[in-house]
């Protein structure tokens, strides 16, 4: 199935409209066999989502999957051999943590750490332990198009994650999944409901985001004429980017994600919602709320 389960849920209290707080570990253990069930093999976490690794570990282990993890942020301007072994140790710890030998993918979880003076020592180290076969494929959290520009030109990545939704248009309007297709790089997208918006009612949606009023009216107006519901048009969109090769998604509960299966069937043609795209990063990069 083209659908991964995000994982920050599980180890904390994430997302704009999150109402449960962090999942506990009896749901996570539900949530993991219906989607086990339902065909979804790959699962998407990080050393930073809180335990979410450990409870992973806990309760994976009659599953297969295939796991994707990231390293941790260097706050450094620069990049140097006590980096490199912070990578190698989050690595093994996250390892450990999830109790496997070997995982499916290893993310660089900042673009910026990679552009650092220095950065290619982050990537050596990624590439070592792909060659020793703890991990399958390696690669890089990313944002935005000059990021994909300069890794492509540097390195030799197997995989990237990067956001994609209804008002998040700009990679593939800007042809930029294509190029990364040109590479034979696999396309995990994230932020399909764009942390929670997406899937709010016009009265629930903070202040901050009036300036953007018109393309959530639209947005809600498209999902009434097609006889959809805000998810089944927002999953719908980008499930249809045919680029993309795993649309990961985070929910609290097992009906979450009964209803993002069954949301699954909706075909949309992305090309048709242009009009509804943002293209201020103020509106489309979570980092930057202020709410």
């Amino acid at each position: 199935m083209k659908i991964a389960l995000g994982t920050a849920q599980f180890g904390m209290d994430y997302g704009l409209s999150n109402t449960h707080g962090k999942t506990d570990k009896y749901e996570v253990s539900k949530i993991l066999q219906y989607a086990y069930d339902y065909g979804i093999s790959l699962i998407d976490t990080a050393s930073s989502y809180g335990d979410s690794e450990k409870i992973l570990g806990e309760v994976i282990t009659n599953y297969y999957c295939k796991l994707v993890t990231k390293t941790p942020h260097f706050s450094d301007s620069y990049i140097d051999n006590s980096h490199v072994v912070k990578l190698k140790e989050s690595f093994h710890q996250s390892l450990f943590n999830l109790k496997q030998k070997d995982i499916y993918g290893l993310l660089l979880h900042s673009c910026d750490d990679l552009l650092k003076p220095g950065g290619d020592l982050l990537f050596q180290e990624m590439e070592d332990l792909k060659s020793m076969g703890v991990v399958k494929k390696i690669g890089v959290s990313l944002y935005n198009s000059e990021q994909i520009d300069i890794v492509l030109s540097k390195f030799n990545i197997d995989l990237v994650q990067l956001p994609i939704n209804i008002f998040d248009q700009q990679l593939l309007i800007g042809g930029w999944l294509d190029k990364l297709k040109d590479y034979d790089v696999e396309i995990h997208a994230r932020s399909a409901f764009l942390q929670g918006l997406l899937l709010m009612t016009n009265d629930l949606v903070p202040p901050y985001f009036f300036p953007i009023k018109k393309n959530l009216e639209a947005f809600y107006k498209s999902a009434k004429e097609l006889s959809l519901s805000q998810l089944e048009l927002a999953l719908g969109y980008v499930m249809g980017v045919s680029e993309i090769d795993q649309v990961v998604v985070g929910v609290n509960t097992v009906e979450q994600l009964k209803e993002i299966i069954k949301a699954t069937q909706v075909q949309i043609n992305p090309m048709e919602f242009s009009d509804i795209s943002i293209n201020d990063p103020a509106f489309t990069n979570p980092s930057f709320w202020k709410v």
